[in-house]
């Protein structure tokens, strides 16, 4: 494709040409229609996917076909080298998502190298130019060694030498292990600024990746990315990484290539006088798929967590560091919270599951360590904590709106409206270390530590995801693992008078469980995704609508062909949500903008966000149009809001300073004030009849309950329903659907508002390895379709030595 500057292709307006690529030449164009300037080039294959180019429209002008994609504005790869090692491992782990996007589909990309890899601006990783890419679903055994391409000879290797693969190289048929050791090779180059084969001719760079290793000896200075670079460069395809999401694996839990039981990673000098071992020692403890809730260091130095395995519950299961097998010790359903220095007895946590978000609810009991069943002492309790002499535990318990800290049980010393968690005693049993989180169910929080009047000794610095809490022996500092600058959550320590360090920078997820009397210090490496999936009643094929890492459901469109949802992973721009929009038939999301959204309008026109302060909503057209802002006075947080039926108030889930949440209405045209509707302590989700008078809600004692929009009518148990049922659409046929929070499998069930007659209406299990929850669940006004969200997480445990 020719064009010049000034002519049009369909709707758009060549501007200036960009260059030319595999795919061929490229152009800066605009879209009159909304004012955007896009990219505008050859036509090529669709894939959609957030670390990938993406495609706004295809169509043609005459006979020449074009393809039209977002306009990057940054740097490629080459243009951005050097880099840290640290930023290698991100850039590495943005591609390797992108890569897995395209292997999914049978693309193998065939010429990645730091040209094709770009960076824009706001430090987001794009693959370019799949023009050299293959689909091999629709050419099987596929003969490349005579393939002719644009700018080739026809018989002559496809590629760039330099990052070639040896089956590239020999021009034999290639799969996606091609680009696994291509990324190798770009990863060597931006740790150790050298390409690893890269010789004075072609022939002898050729030469070099057929017969040659990599020469890694002082240049990486970490033994573990060594183990990981040697692993994506191995000659033979059968000896690399098998997918890029096992390199993504890798390079997220620093766990090497698997061919050693230790594997290290350096950090940064200590800033007290303590001696830091350089390299610290990591000891796998954990070898099966699933996620591990909650680990502890016991007394015989043995270590004791609940895990659940593939498809199996909750269990707890007790191991030695380094030995792959573990001892279930017969408690299913059933969380480690603590095990005590004097005794050995488990405090353990029965039935418990996640309520809301992170918010988890179970029953305290003890588990002697010579055997026999639990003993329950407290229900609804979240976490509890041995005392050094084994005599008392110190718990946090949910008590109507209000999450209480008790110590011993029964003396409260600390009580908030906020929800609390991961609470543990200081070794001396003075002090209580705790996260304190703003936002009901959202991981994001605080380290606070209080003394045993509960007064507020100290509080970390606010992070939007932090993890597990552990005092050091001594108790001098409690350590957490929370999001840092970079993508991951790194090991940060606070004095008990707030002053805070960084122990250690990770690029993985890392959640910090325990640490012993010897300094050994209890993590875990959790690979974890929130997806999307939506299907339709009729019985057809569900889609999974997941964009990055992290998409939180929120809502769907009256007639089932759009979803809304919130990337809160790597997309989020800092603590703030990224919005999307979805069609439900798979097409690309589109960015509506930052924040947190909800729901859709009843005409489908708007969807309801916050994007500022609590003081106003705004509503973003979902078509062209400008946001509108819906003023709200009043209210010190709102957490969710639902359209009402007319399209003109919305019913917030909030609370006012020095109240719990409560469900408010607000006019969109109004002046902001938010009239209330609801008792102190109802929850979400919430379901409105039809005819906008009647709201069903969760009260504050689980029960799904009808409250009237209008004063003077009292409360009602809805007819059929039972405690724990969440609510998910008051349908026009009479029925009121509704769903109750389970692991991994639920179902959508419908009941008869005038007999309290339930039937199940529709399944939902996915896939069940790694998932911890279901929830939450979404369905269209016209019966036709749903969607629902999960958490999967793959947790591996590892001890950690030398840091302490």
């Amino acid at each position: 494709m020719s064009v010049s500057a000034g002519s049009r292709l369909g709707p758009y307006e060549v501007i200036a040409p960009l260059g030319a690529g595999g795919m061929g030449e490229v152009y800066r164009a605009r879209d009159p229609r909304i004012g955007r300037e896009v990219a505008i080039g050859a036509c090529g294959r669709g894939l959609n996917h957030p670390n990938l180019l993406t495609i706004f429209d295809l169509g043609s002008e005459g006979d020449t076909p074009y393809i039209v994609s977002e306009l990057l504005e940054g740097q490629t790869l080459r243009e951005r080298l050097p880099v840290t090692q640290r930023k290698a491992i991100e850039y590495a782990l943005s591609v390797c998502a992108g890569l897995a996007a395209a292997h999914d589909r049978g693309i193998v990309h065939r010429d990645l190298k730091p040209e094709n890899i770009f960076v824009t601006a706001d430090d987001r990783v794009k693959l370019l130019d799949f023009g050299l890419a293959r689909i091999l679903r629709e050419t099987p055994g596929e003969d490349l060694s005579a393939t002719i391409v644009k700018g080739t000879d026809p018989g002559t290797v496809m590629g760039t030498a330099d990052y070639m693969s040896p089956e590239q190289v020999r021009g034999e048929p290639v799969d996606h292990r091609t680009d696994i050791f291509s990324l190798g090779s770009v990863l060597f180059e931006m740790i150790t600024g050298q390409r690893p084969f890269h010789r004075a001719s072609r022939i002898e760079t050729m030469h070099a990746i057929l017969n040659e290793d990599a020469e890694l000896a002082g240049k990486v200075g970490n033994p573990a990315i060594e183990r990981i670079l040697l692993h994506a460069l191995k000659k033979n395809p059968a000896r690399r990484f098998q997918s890029s999401r096992d390199l993504a694996f890798a390079l997220e839990a620093f766990t090497g290539s698997g061919e050693s039981a230790a594997v290290t990673a350096r950090t940064k000098p200590r800033r007290d006088k303590r001696v830091e071992c350089a390299q610290p020692e990591f000891i796998p403890v954990t070898f099966r798929r699933g996620f591990v809730n909650t680990a502890r260091f016991a007394r015989d130095g043995s270590i004791v967590y609940g895990a659940a395995w593939e498809d199996r519950p909750l269990e707890l299961f007790a191991s030695l560091p380094g030995d792959p097998q573990a001892r279930p010790l017969g408690v299913v359903d059933a969380d480690v919270l603590s095990v005590s220095p004097a005794t050995g007895e488990l405090a353990v946590s029965l039935g418990r599951q996640f309520v809301g978000g992170w918010v988890s609810n179970g029953t305290l009991a003890r588990l002697s360590p010579a055997g026999g069943a639990p003993r329950e002492i407290v229900e609804h309790m979240q976490d509890a904590d041995w005392s050094r002499d084994g005599k008392n535990l110190a718990i946090i318990r949910r008590t109507g709106q209000q999450f209480t800290i008790e110590y011993p049980i029964g003396h409260r010393i600390h009580t908030t409206p906020h929800w609390i968690s991961h609470l543990r005693l200081s070794p001396k049993d003075d002090l209580i270390a705790f996260l304190d989180h703003p936002i009901w169910g959202d991981d994001g929080g605080s380290v606070v530590v209080i003394d045993l009047r509960g007064e507020k000794l100290a509080a970390g610095t606010f992070s939007s995801s932090c993890a597990g809490i552990a005092w050091t022996p001594k108790g001098d500092e409690v350590w957490t693992a929370v999001v840092g600058g970079g993508a991951g959550r790194d090991l940060v320590a606070m004095t008990v008078d707030g002053k805070e360090r960084k122990v250690m920078a990770m690029p993985g997820r890392l959640t910090l469980h325990d640490i012993n009397a010897a300094g050994d210090v209890f993590v875990s490496f959790d690979l974890g995704r929130r997806e999307i999936v939506a299907g339709r009643h009729s019985g057809s094929v569900e889609r999974n609508l997941s964009w990055c890492d992290w998409s939180f459901l929120t809502d769907i469109s009256t007639d089932g062909s759009r979803i809304a949802f919130i990337e809160q992973g790597s997309a989020a721009r800092g603590s703030v949500g990224a919005i999307y929009m979805r069609p439900t038939d798979g097409s690309p999301a589109v960015h509506l903008g930052d924040g947190h959204a909800r729901t859709f309008s009843p005409d489908g026109k708007w969807i309801a966000a916050m994007t500022g302060g609590p003081d106003h909503l705004d509503l973003l057209p979902v078509g062209a149009g400008q946001p509108r802002r819906v003023p709200v006075r009043g209210l010190e947080m709102m957490v969710w809001w639902n359209w009402l039926p007319d399209g003109k108030r919305l019913l917030v889930w909030g609370d006012e300073h020095d109240h719990g949440n409560c469900v408010y209405e607000v006019f969109v045209d109004g002046d902001g004030t938010a009239r209330r509707l609801a008792p102190e302590g109802v929850k979400w989700p919430i379901a409105i009849s039809p005819d906008g008078a009647y709201a069903a809600l969760t009260s504050p004692d689980q029960r799904l309950m009808m409250y009237s929009l209008a004063e003077g009518e009292e409360p009602c148990q809805v007819p059929g329903s039972r405690s724990g049922d969440q609510a998910v659409l008051w349908g026009s046929d009479g029925g009121l659907y509704m769903y109750r929070f389970a692991r991994i499998s639920t179902a959508i069930e419908r009941i008869d508002l005038a007999t309290g007659g339930r039937e199940n209406w529709q399944e939902l299990k996915p896939d069940p390895v790694g998932v911890m929850n279901i929830q939450p669940v979404v369905l269209s006004a016209n019966l036709d379709s749903y969607a629902y969200s999960y958490r999967r997480f793959l947790s591996e445990l590892q001890v950690v030595k030398g840091l302490l």
